[in-house]
């Protein structure tokens, strides 16, 4: 019995492991392949749905990659934005305890910035 559980658990693990490390490109197959199949089977407010639940499924994973995505106006006129993909490079006890509380209370943290001449 205890021979079962950690093959499942190794299994589990290398299953994880390829999740993560082919993330994007599950992704971006679940966002397009998939879901016109789903579209033309089930509808368009399944694929929306869908849509919705690999949105929520990118947040998990970028948490456990330590990412974050910034976008940023290119200018104040401009409906463009620039999209940073950026990986925590800081362990947790390197940050101020007030902005670890903040994240903590908050689930995220916002920062606006904005640039004069």
């Amino acid at each position: 019995m205890l021979g079962w559980i950690i093959v499942g658990l190794l299994v589990g693990a290398v299953v994880a492991t390829g999740v993560v490390a082919f993330w994007d490109d599950i992704r971006r197959w679940l966002n397009n392949t998939a879901a016109n199949f789903v579209e033309k089977y089930l509808g368009y407010g399944a694929r929306n749905r869908m849509h919705r639940a690999v949105t929520k499924i990118d947040k998990v994973m970028n948490v456990i990659k330590n990412q974050t995505v910034i976008y940023t106006k290119r200018n104040r006129l401009d409906t463009m934005f620039d999209k940073v993909t950026m990986e925590a490079e800081a362990n947790p006890y390197e940050i101020d305890n007030d902005v670890l509380q903040q994240i903590n209370k908050e689930g995220k943290l916002v920062q606006e910035f904005e640039y004069r001449q």
